[in-house]
């Protein structure tokens, strides 16, 4: 099943280990993902590498298999705000 998801920005959990493999959980509005390593060093990486997208969302395109398991993540569009705006918001709180 393959869905896409447009103000995706997920709070990811630190890896754990199920049956031996390594999951990380993404929690979002949306739902709750799953991402299986077979590595605790696979799951570190792919927590740093969607740093982006934890920070400042975007639109992703996902392609789940049952139980909510991701087996491809497609990020389509980072919203990525500017210095100023970042600033701007940071102030006016």
């Amino acid at each position: 099943m393959e869905i896409i998801v447009e103000k995706f920005k997920p709070k990811i959990t630190r890896p754990f280990k199920r049956k031996n493999e390594y999951w990380v959980k993404l929690i979002d509005e949306s739902g709750e993902y799953i991402m299986k390593f077979k590595s605790p060093l696979e799951a570190e990486d792919a927590v740093y590498g969607l740093l982006d997208l934890q920070v400042y969302g975007g639109k992703v395109r996902l392609k789940l298999r049952e139980g909510n398991v991701i087996e491809d993540i497609e990020i389509l569009e980072l919203y990525k705000p500017s210095a100023k705006e970042l600033v701007d918001e940071y102030f006016t709180d």
